[in-house]
């Protein structure tokens, strides 16, 4: 498999309450579908591309604010491994290492995003992020 692209196709962002008190905060990431792309196709006549499309979301709890994400991500395969994943995916299935490099790519995509979009509209990182502490 080779990701060959990434691309967010709608951004939302709604901040409802102020923050007090405790926050949960849950991430969601789903495969919504999986088709032939027939555009990219015709750069690589011995492959076949497939569109992953995806949905990704962020919940701030209890009903503080939510951030999603709709978009895709671009792989091209060997034509007879596309033929496959089509084929499994009619059951909804994907293969653990496709899923993991398609989840990969979208989860650094977005929480980059992310980052950028919580420290607009004022609220915590939905991560930790590694922190230094002196030494005593």
């Amino acid at each position: 498999m080779t990701i060959i692209g990434f691309n967010l196709r709608k951004i939302s962002v709604e901040k409802k309450e102020t923050i007090k008190g405790q926050v949960n905060v849950k991430t969601n990431l789903k495969i919504t579908d999986i088709k032939e792309e027939k555009a990219i196709a015709e750069i690589s006549k011995d492959r076949t591309a497939l569109k992953f499309d995806f949905e990704f979301g962020i919940n701030y709890e209890p009903k503080i604010a939510t951030i999603n994400f709709l978009g895709h991500v671009l792989s091209i395969e060997e034509e007879k491994k596309a033929k496959k994943i089509l084929s499994e995916w009619k059951d909804k299935k994907i293969e653990v290492d496709l899923r993991t490099k398609v989840t990969n790519m979208i989860w650094i995509k977005c929480n980059i995003k992310a980052f950028l979009l919580e420290e607009e509209i004022g609220l915590p990182i939905h991560i930790p992020l590694p922190r230094l502490t002196a030494q005593k």
